[in-house]
């Protein structure tokens, strides 16, 4: 079955221009001409088109072109794999969310012996990349401590607290896609009131929310992408089915 871009732009409540958009970042197969130089869709586009518009309820263009990458050529396993990934990077925010939970509002905090530690050992304890520590502290968010011998960073339970507490407010602005991510960032985490206990209850049940939705997205969005993969498989390995 052939397709107009208006045929398909309607059926999926867009415009034409965001279909070509899609197009031009590659994440269609390559689409004919008419004789007159018109775009011919195929059954085939309109199920790609399809699984960009769910995605994009969870995911990125970026990341959905990685994936759209991988099925063009024919690579099923290795989109999944993709998407895979990204169920897991969720599942360690809401692992370090529980932690950040405990540290923030539990008494865990004031009763825990004090501790010296390098920036490997609190990546290791809080789950976040060394590198994203780094750039906090780069941007003048963080400010460890340094060892008198060797200039060592040295992090203690209080720098724990404040990077558990920079993710947390980068997952909430992340989720709410806001347009200046960093500013928005700053802004927060300078206007933090530790001693709210009230106000911090309130904004970690937000992200806990926020959490929630976005994995039943996700679910919701690779179950689109499930059935894409299908397709795509019968395309390329008929004899597979």
């Amino acid at each position: 079955m052939i397709f107009r871009p208006i045929d398909i732009a309607r059926q999926l409540k867009i415009s034409t221009t965001t279909l070509r958009g899609y197009e031009e970042r590659g994440l269609i197969p390559p689409v004919s001409r008419s004789s007159a130089g018109y775009r011919i869709y195929t059954e085939k586009h309109l199920a790609y088109f399809i699984c960009i518009r769910e995605m994009l309820t969870a995911f990125g263009l970026t990341f959905i072109a990685k994936v759209m990458a991988e099925l063009k050529g024919g690579h099923i396993d290795e989109a999944l794999w993709i998407a895979n990934k990204a169920q897991a990077d969720l599942w360690n925010e809401k692992r370090t969310y529980k932690k950040t939970v405990e540290m923030l509002l539990h008494d865990n905090f004031h009763t825990a012996v004090p501790r010296k530690m390098s920036i490997g050992e609190v990546s290791k304890e809080t789950g976040i990349p060394v590198t994203t520590i780094r750039y906090w502290e780069k941007a003048g968010l963080l400010f460890p401590e340094r060892n008198k011998e060797n200039r060592y960073r040295v992090y203690t339970n209080e720098h724990m607290r404040q990077i558990l507490t920079l993710n947390a407010i980068k997952l909430s602005v992340q989720t709410h896609r806001i347009k200046h991510f960093f500013r928005t960032m700053k802004e927060t985490y300078a206007a933090f009131d530790y001693s709210n206990r009230e106000e911090i209850a309130a904004f970690l049940d937000s992200i806990s929310v926020q959490l929630n939705q976005m994995n039943r997205s996700q679910i919701k969005s690779i179950s689109s992408l499930y059935t894409l993969c299908q397709q795509v498989e019968n395309d390329f390995y008929p004899t597979k089915l």
